[in-house]
């Protein structure tokens, strides 16, 4: 037991040990001394307890603790002997700075020294100090090529900034103009080195190279290096000097961008103007579709419907599904730009060779095209507008058009009539075949606003004898409100109802058939299978128009 004692203690003593040593070395050679304490301090000998096993695991999990922490400190100290000396805990008092221009018109700047050649101080400082207005250009070269941002300020106009080869691309708002600021104000956090070798901080070979051009005819010349560990900023050098510096990364983040961060992320605009806002053909194609899909408003007030479904098929178009599509196409806007001007190559590498999905609308005042990829596994899409000739990055649910199906377009209520414009219903069940004629009388009258409305009154009527109108209303909702319950997996059979709505407008009447489904009925909508109806509910809809003719009440579904 007394030998356990001992060891514990032995084991806290080099742990608290490790800490003040972790803790202490201010300068290189007390780093050394820890380090070489460390690695040739011995190891106790442990001799075999005695005690019960419970007892001799806490003890030897308490020696493998203090092990683990003494490697683990060892390691920091290896860190930290090998990283340049920042002294964070330090107070440093502004340094002090000689600005000037060399002979090639190039910024430069020298920190004061004492009469040892050490610095007086190594705080922050500004290097340079110009108006964004004063920039001719600014070149910047880093990992992702190089560009050119041109600066032009009109005499009591704002600044308008343009990349060089691109000036016919929209930016960004604002990235060019941080580009802009922190090259025409350079201010630093700290001076590091005077004399120091540039390959330590990684400004043998930038990250970034900027050269920024003024209209007084002088350049500074920015290079950025390494993050600094343990440092919120990054290395930095100034004109042609060895002299290194810490700047913060906030600063320095704009030189690393590409010419893809630049570009505006607009796809297409949206248009505030009412009249130009809706397209008068909008058509889907690409692989992901067995033959394209062509949507148009609909402008028969008939139905109570805004899209139609004109090709391959004709029918009402779902009002949610294509509502999504039609507010897909104007006004996109992009996670990010890929490729600017895209190569055959860039193309395929997005899958755009052959697009997954295409739109192509038609609108008042312009045309859009847009081509889509399949989306990846994270629901990533690439759209590339071939006007602009750009490739941008986009989720699939902002541009629901490229996963669409003619199922998802079929409608959600296959008869959305308006019973002020329909003129005939003809009910069949098989056994019955009934004609009700429909009579709507339109009042104009003056709201309470001044402004122009209507009401009217729909009456009905079968063989000449009236209906009765609460039940006729409550058959037409019944009627309005057929639930599509999704796709139909097998072809119908028995045909048990057919209806048939003509109208007062130039619609074509719209015909309605159910047939017989497994489980479901199936609905067929002028000729084209649509989807599904609840059993239950289509023998209700047959009941209740045997109730209507008879004068009984209809119940609502």
């Amino acid at each position: 037991m007394a030998d356990e004692i001992k060891n514990e203690s032995a084991v806290t003593e080099d742990t608290e040990a490790v800490d003040t040593a972790a803790d202490t070395p201010d300068t290189d050679s007390e780093k050394d001394a820890a380090l070489e304490s460390f690695l040739s301090r011995d190891q106790q000998e442990q001799k075999p307890s005695k005690q019960p096993m419970k007892k001799s695991r806490k003890t030897l999990f308490i020696i493998i603790g203090a092990v683990v922490l003494i490697a683990a400190l060892v390691v920091l100290l290896i860190v930290l002997r090998n990283q340049p000396a920042t002294g964070n805990n330090e107070i440093h008092e502004a340094a002090e700075m000689t600005l000037d221009v060399n002979a090639d018109g190039v910024h430069e700047a020298s920190v004061g020294l004492d009469e040892n050649g050490n610095l007086k101080n190594d705080g922050a400082a500004t290097l340079l100090k110009y108006a964004t207005a004063d920039i001719k250009q600014v070149d910047v070269e880093n990992e992702h090529g190089t560009f050119t941002v041109i600066s032009d300020t009109p005499e009591g106009e704002a600044t308008v900034y343009t990349i060089k080869g691109y000036e016919d691309y929209d930016l960004q708002s604002g990235v060019a103009d941080e580009i802009a600021t922190h090259s025409a104000n350079v201010e630093v956090l700290r001076v590091i080195k005077v004399g120091a070798d540039l390959a330590d901080y990684g400004l043998d070979h930038p990250r970034a190279t900027v050269k920024a051009q003024f209209k007084d005819d002088t350049t500074a010349v920015i290079r950025v290096g390494n993050e600094a560990v343990g440092e919120s900023g990054a290395y930095m050098s100034f004109g042609g000097s060895d002299t290194v510096y810490l700047v913060s990364s906030e600063n320095v983040e704009s030189f690393m961008y590409s010419i893809n961060n630049l570009i505006s992320l607009t796809i297409t605009e949206t248009n505030e103007n009412s009249e130009n806002a809706q397209f008068s053909k909008l058509t889907i194609s690409g692989t992901h579709f067995d033959t394209p899909i062509t949507l148009e408003p609909n402008k028969d007030e008939a139905i109570s419907s805004s899209y139609l479904v004109t090709s391959p098929v004709s029918t009402i178009a779902n009002a949610i599904e294509a509502g999504d599509i039609a507010g897909n196409v104007r006004g996109l806007y992009a996670e990010s730009v890929a490729y600017v001007n895209p190569s055959a190559d860039q193309l395929a590498s997005c899958g755009l060779s052959e697009p997954y999905a295409t739109v192509e609308a038609t609108y008042p005042d312009t045309s859009i095209t847009l081509h889509a990829s399949a989306p990846d596994d994270s629901g990533i899409v690439h759209i590339y507008h071939p006007d602009k000739k750009i490739i941008y990055t986009i989720q699939l649910a902002a541009v629901c058009w490229a996963k669409t199906s003619l199922d998802q377009l079929m409608p959600e209520n296959p008869l959305p009539a308006n019973v002020k414009n329909v003129s005939n219903i003809r009910f069949s069940d098989g056994d019955s075949d009934y004609s009700i004629d429909v009579k709507t009388v339109i009042e104009e009258v003056t709201g309470d606003d001044g402004s122009d409305q209507q009401t009217y009154e729909s009456t009905a009527t079968y063989n000449g004898k009236d209906l009765k109108n609460e039940s006729f209303n409550t058959f037409f909702q019944n009627l309005n409100a057929i639930k599509n319950q999704g796709k139909a997996e097998e072809s119908g059979k028995d045909l048990l109802m057919t209806v048939t709505l003509t109208y007062t407008t130039d619609r074509s009447p719209d015909t309605l058939k159910v047939y017989s489904g497994a489980s479901n009925d199936i609905l067929e909508l002028n000729g084209t299978v649509i989807g599904t109806a609840s059993r239950s509910y289509i023998d209700s809809l047959i009941q209740g128009a045997h109730n209507l003719i008879k004068g009984e009440t209809v119940e609502g579904l």
